[in-house]
Protein backbone atom coordinates (compact mmCIF):
# COMPACT_ATOMS: atom_id res chain seq x y z
CA UNK A 1 0.00 0.00 0.00
CA UNK A 2 2.80 2.13 0.75
CA UNK A 3 4.38 1.52 -2.67
CA UNK A 4 1.70 2.62 -4.40
CA UNK A 5 0.65 5.48 -3.02
CA UNK A 6 4.45 6.66 -3.21
CA UNK A 7 4.08 5.85 -7.24
CA UNK A 8 1.03 7.57 -7.06
CA UNK A 9 2.13 10.61 -5.81
CA UNK A 10 5.75 10.78 -8.03
CA UNK A 11 3.03 10.46 -10.85
CA UNK A 12 1.26 13.25 -10.39
CA UNK A 13 4.20 15.46 -9.54
CA UNK A 14 5.59 14.07 -13.31
CA UNK A 15 1.91 14.92 -14.56
CA UNK A 16 2.24 18.28 -13.03
CA UNK A 17 5.54 19.06 -14.89
CA UNK A 18 4.29 17.66 -18.22
CA UNK A 19 1.66 19.87 -18.25
CA UNK A 20 3.83 23.09 -17.51
CA UNK A 21 5.10 22.55 -21.12
CA UNK A 22 8.53 24.01 -20.59
CA UNK A 23 10.27 21.27 -18.41
CA UNK A 24 8.86 22.22 -15.01
CA UNK A 25 10.15 26.19 -15.09
CA UNK A 26 7.71 29.02 -15.40
CA UNK A 27 7.61 32.12 -17.90
CA UNK A 28 9.81 35.15 -16.94
CA UNK A 29 6.51 37.24 -15.47
CA UNK A 30 8.28 40.10 -14.54
CA UNK A 31 7.81 43.59 -14.96
CA UNK A 32 10.27 45.39 -17.65
CA UNK A 33 12.01 48.44 -17.67
CA UNK A 34 10.04 49.68 -20.47
CA UNK A 35 6.69 49.12 -19.12
CA UNK A 36 7.25 50.74 -15.91
CA UNK A 37 9.34 54.11 -17.35
CA UNK A 38 8.38 56.85 -17.02
CA UNK A 39 7.82 60.58 -14.20
CA UNK A 40 5.62 59.81 -11.63
CA UNK A 41 3.87 62.55 -9.57
CA UNK A 42 3.73 61.80 -5.65
CA UNK A 43 0.31 62.02 -4.74
CA UNK A 44 0.14 60.92 -0.94
CA UNK A 45 2.83 59.98 1.18
CA UNK A 46 2.13 58.59 4.73
CA UNK A 47 3.93 56.69 7.49
CA UNK A 48 1.45 55.12 9.85
CA UNK A 49 2.56 54.02 12.85
CA UNK A 50 1.64 50.42 14.55
CA UNK A 51 1.04 51.85 17.90
CA UNK A 52 -2.80 53.65 16.29
CA UNK A 53 -2.63 56.23 19.69
CA UNK A 54 0.66 57.88 17.69
CA UNK A 55 -0.81 59.91 14.72
CA UNK A 56 -0.17 59.20 11.05
CA UNK A 57 3.00 61.39 9.65
CA UNK A 58 1.55 62.56 6.69
CA UNK A 59 4.85 63.50 4.64
CA UNK A 60 3.50 65.88 1.90
CA UNK A 61 2.54 68.47 4.75
CA UNK A 62 5.42 67.99 7.40
CA UNK A 63 8.42 67.44 4.83
CA UNK A 64 7.58 68.18 0.87
CA UNK A 65 6.80 71.76 -0.36
CA UNK A 66 3.88 70.57 -2.70
CA UNK A 67 3.68 73.82 -4.54
CA UNK A 68 7.12 75.00 -4.49
CA UNK A 69 8.73 77.67 -6.08
CA UNK A 70 9.69 78.65 -9.43
CA UNK A 71 12.32 77.16 -10.64
CA UNK A 72 12.88 74.31 -7.87
CA UNK A 73 11.04 70.85 -8.62
CA UNK A 74 8.01 69.15 -7.89
CA UNK A 75 8.01 65.68 -5.92
CA UNK A 76 8.25 63.15 -8.61
CA UNK A 77 9.60 59.88 -8.83
CA UNK A 78 11.58 59.46 -12.64
CA UNK A 79 12.18 55.35 -13.81
CA UNK A 80 14.23 54.93 -16.43
CA UNK A 81 14.02 52.58 -19.68
CA UNK A 82 18.06 51.75 -18.52
CA UNK A 83 16.91 50.43 -14.61
CA UNK A 84 17.67 53.39 -12.80
CA UNK A 85 15.36 55.81 -10.51
CA UNK A 86 15.52 59.84 -9.82
CA UNK A 87 13.30 60.47 -6.82
CA UNK A 88 13.45 64.18 -6.39
CA UNK A 89 11.24 66.90 -4.12
CA UNK A 90 11.78 70.46 -2.61
CA UNK A 91 12.01 70.65 1.27
CA UNK A 92 9.39 72.76 2.93
CA UNK A 93 11.41 74.05 5.52
CA UNK A 94 14.06 75.67 3.58
CA UNK A 95 13.27 75.41 -0.39
CA UNK A 96 16.47 72.92 -1.22
CA UNK A 97 16.56 70.36 -3.19
CA UNK A 98 16.32 66.67 -2.39
CA UNK A 99 17.65 63.98 -4.87
CA UNK A 100 18.07 60.29 -4.21
CA UNK A 101 18.66 58.26 -7.41
CA UNK A 102 19.85 54.11 -7.29
CA UNK A 103 19.05 51.09 -8.83
CA UNK A 104 15.48 49.56 -9.49
CA UNK A 105 14.52 45.93 -9.15
CA UNK A 106 11.54 44.22 -10.96
CA UNK A 107 8.68 41.77 -9.69
CA UNK A 108 5.86 40.64 -11.12
CA UNK A 109 3.79 43.09 -10.68
CA UNK A 110 6.50 45.57 -7.83
CA UNK A 111 9.36 47.62 -8.63
CA UNK A 112 11.67 47.92 -6.14
CA UNK A 113 13.71 51.18 -5.02
CA UNK A 114 17.12 50.60 -3.43
CA UNK A 115 17.27 53.65 -1.87
CA UNK A 116 20.85 54.68 0.27
CA UNK A 117 20.59 53.81 3.84
CA UNK A 118 21.75 56.57 6.39
CA UNK A 119 20.50 58.77 3.73
CA UNK A 120 18.94 62.40 4.68
CA UNK A 121 15.99 62.05 2.47
CA UNK A 122 15.08 58.55 3.81
CA UNK A 123 15.06 59.53 6.96
CA UNK A 124 13.04 62.41 6.73
CA UNK A 125 10.29 60.80 4.40
CA UNK A 126 10.22 57.84 6.73
CA UNK A 127 10.88 55.44 3.69
CA UNK A 128 11.47 51.63 3.96
CA UNK A 129 14.45 50.33 2.18
CA UNK A 130 14.06 48.95 -0.63
CA UNK A 131 10.80 51.19 -1.30
CA UNK A 132 8.43 48.32 -3.09
CA UNK A 133 5.77 49.92 -5.17
CA UNK A 134 3.10 47.79 -6.62
CA UNK A 135 2.47 49.09 -10.38
CA UNK A 136 -0.86 49.39 -12.21
CA UNK A 137 -0.73 49.74 -15.79
CA UNK A 138 -4.46 50.38 -16.70
CA UNK A 139 -5.78 53.51 -17.13
CA UNK A 140 -2.47 55.52 -16.36
CA UNK A 141 0.25 54.38 -15.15
CA UNK A 142 0.50 54.32 -11.16
CA UNK A 143 2.77 53.25 -8.22
CA UNK A 144 1.16 52.18 -4.48
CA UNK A 145 2.02 51.15 -1.39
CA UNK A 146 -0.65 50.44 0.72
CA UNK A 147 -0.58 49.27 4.26
CA UNK A 148 -2.04 45.64 3.42
CA UNK A 149 0.94 45.68 1.26
CA UNK A 150 3.34 46.38 3.08
CA UNK A 151 5.18 44.43 6.67
CA UNK A 152 5.97 47.12 9.28
CA UNK A 153 9.61 48.70 9.63
CA UNK A 154 10.88 50.85 12.14
CA UNK A 155 11.96 54.56 12.02
CA UNK A 156 13.90 56.41 14.12
CA UNK A 157 11.91 58.16 16.82
CA UNK A 158 13.18 61.48 15.99
CA UNK A 159 12.26 61.93 12.47
CA UNK A 160 8.86 60.40 13.31
CA UNK A 161 8.29 62.80 15.62
CA UNK A 162 9.36 65.97 13.33
CA UNK A 163 7.34 64.31 10.29
CA UNK A 164 4.50 63.88 12.92
CA UNK A 165 4.47 67.34 14.45
CA UNK A 166 4.76 65.85 17.87
CA UNK A 167 7.42 65.64 20.89
CA UNK A 168 9.89 62.55 20.87
CA UNK A 169 9.17 62.53 24.62
CA UNK A 170 8.38 58.94 25.96
CA UNK A 171 8.73 57.59 22.84
CA UNK A 172 10.27 54.40 21.83
CA UNK A 173 14.14 54.75 19.96
CA UNK A 174 12.17 53.58 16.92
CA UNK A 175 8.87 53.72 15.66
CA UNK A 176 7.06 50.38 13.33
CA UNK A 177 4.77 51.23 10.80
CA UNK A 178 3.53 50.92 7.33
CA UNK A 179 4.01 53.36 4.15
CA UNK A 180 0.78 54.62 2.55
CA UNK A 181 1.56 55.87 -0.93
CA UNK A 182 0.42 56.42 -4.37
CA UNK A 183 2.03 57.99 -7.37
CA UNK A 184 0.84 58.55 -10.66
CA UNK A 185 2.06 59.00 -14.25
CA UNK A 186 -0.62 61.55 -15.39
CA UNK A 187 -1.13 63.54 -12.13
CA UNK A 188 -3.14 63.14 -8.91
CA UNK A 189 -6.61 63.29 -10.03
Amino acid sequence: MRLLLTRAAALGALTLLAACGDGGTTPNTRLTAAQVAGTYQVCELRFSPANTILPTADLLTATVDTTPPTGRPEFTLALSQDGKFDLVYTRGSDAFLQQARGDVGYGAQHVSLSLPSNSEITSELLLPRPLNLRFTGTGGSRLTAEVSDNLQYPVNRADYARAAGVSDEGLQPTINGRLTATLAVNGCS
